[in-house]
């Protein structure tokens, strides 16, 4: 076979026909190819086409479900965070009846304390251990404790509320965070298929949101490894870690556990109110009851010492007739005494002057018998009425001491009726106001 040489020189029949055939063999090839290619361009069209609406269709439907999951989950934190907040206003109205009782058991603990001192000043025998001593005592030692109790119980209030006040932070981080992210899809969800401003298509994420518009915070306690997932780091702050995307799972989680942690937080305040609303309850019926008590008690002390001091009284008013008595009795027989002064002397100067009889006639006859026996009389009498005037005169010294010592017990009795019946009872405890919730 010869070769067509660049001069013109003729080719043979056969390479002519071999070179038809080759080049109607390529252009054939090529032919087939584009119609393959079209034929699997028109498909691929239409298959890009099929799958690019079922998956906006499938975007559509997903973004309709994770709206109402968002709206679901909102609508249970508005309703959950609406309770707290009612639940934060009871207790703090809890608190503040706590706090106006817990102050206004100083001024009933002052009135008793007063009292208890003022008792100190009784004197004598009236300063006893009475059972009005013993009931104040115990009524000081009731109204302690409940100022203590009520103390605690404002304090558990007070980290009740912060930790209401925690758990309503959270629920509204979470639905503001919710809210966001349902605005967001809400829009996102009605955006139709588009190019860019500049007309191009985007391809990537940083073709549209540059990479520090992206949320790199996370507030989610299970971002870190190893993280409590029991709840005792769930508030511990953000966790900040760059493209973090929790899962639903994890998103659902964390709502949950909110609205988990606020129950029980509402559930521990309602236990706490009712505490506190029974500890209210029993101070001030702990406290009325002593405080009546009391109150009769020294009704009845003074009622006694009361008697007492009439009784007293009468028998000062006794003595005091006595003692007049027993001084006109002694005046009588010292006038008695007096009395046989002249008697006396008479017998005695009449026996001397008849010693002066002469010789015989000195003789013991009838008058001297008699004027001997006088004299006895007299002597006898004037020992007699010196011993009665005695017994007078001790008998005196006697009632006018009985008459000291009944002024000092009636001055006593004075004494602790003015403690009991006009400082305690009339100026303190008749003002004395007992705790009110």
């Amino acid at each position: 076979m010869g070769t067509r040489s660049e001069g013109g020189a003729y080719t043979t029949p056969t390479e002519w026909k071999l070179w038809n055939q080759t080049k109607l063999s390529q252009s054939q090839f090529e032919r087939l190819t584009a119609e393959r290619l079209d034929a699997e361009s028109k498909r691929l069209r239409d298959d890009v086409g099929t799958r690019v609406t079922s998956s906006r269709r499938e975007v559509s439907q997903q973004f309709s479900t994770r709206i109402r999951d968002l709206q679901y989950w909102s609508t249970n934190l508005e309703s959950k965070t609406a309770e707290v907040g009612s639940e934060i206003d009871a207790l703090l109205q809890c608190q503040s009846q706590l706090q106006r009782m817990h102050h206004a058991c100083g001024d009933p603990i002052a009135v008793v304390e007063q009292c208890l001192q003022l008792r100190e000043r009784r004197s004598h025998v009236d300063r006893c251990l009475d059972e009005v001593q013993s009931s104040l005592h115990d009524e000081l030692r009731t109204l302690r404790q409940g100022e203590m109790v009520l103390g605690r119980t404002v304090n558990e209030a007070n980290e009740q509320i912060r930790l209401l006040r925690s758990a309503k932070f959270q629920l509204d981080r979470d639905l503001a965070d919710k809210s966001k992210a349902s605005e967001i899809d809400s829009t996102t969800a009605g955006l139709a298929d588009s190019v860019v401003g500049d007309g191009r298509t985007p391809r990537l994420l940083s073709d549209l949101v540059h990479s520090s518009q992206i949320n790199a915070t996370v507030h989610f306690p299970w971002s870190t490894p190893g993280a409590d997932l029991g709840g005792n780091d769930r508030n511990a702050g953000a966790i900040t870690k760059a493209n973090r995307q929790t899962t639903p799972t994890e998103w659902q989680s964390f709502t949950e556990r909110n609205v988990q942690e606020a129950s029980e937080q509402v559930h521990r305040s309602l236990q706490l109110r009712v505490t506190a609303m029974a500890v209210m309850q029993d101070i001030i019926r702990d406290t009325r009851s002593h405080a009546n008590q009391v109150d009769q008690l020294f009704h009845d002390v003074i009622d006694r010492t009361k008697k007492a001091l009439g009784a007293l009284k009468s028998e000062h008013s006794a003595v005091c007739q006595q003692i007049q008595e027993t001084e006109e009795t002694a005046s009588g027989l010292r006038a008695a005494i007096a009395a046989q002064d002249a008697p006396l002397g008479s017998a005695i100067q009449q026996l001397a002057r008849r010693t002066a009889r002469p010789n015989v006639e000195f003789c013991r006859d009838g008058v001297q018998d008699c004027l001997e026996t006088r004299v006895d009389v007299v002597r006898t009498s004037l020992r007699q009425l010196q011993e009665k005037l005695s017994q007078a005169e001790a008998s005196l010294r006697r009632l006018r001491q009985s008459k000291f010592d009944l002024e000092q017990e009636i001055a006593v009795k004075e004494a602790t009726l003015r403690i009991d019946a006009d400082h305690c009872m009339n100026a303190l405890r008749r003002n004395m106001v007992l705790p009110q919730p």
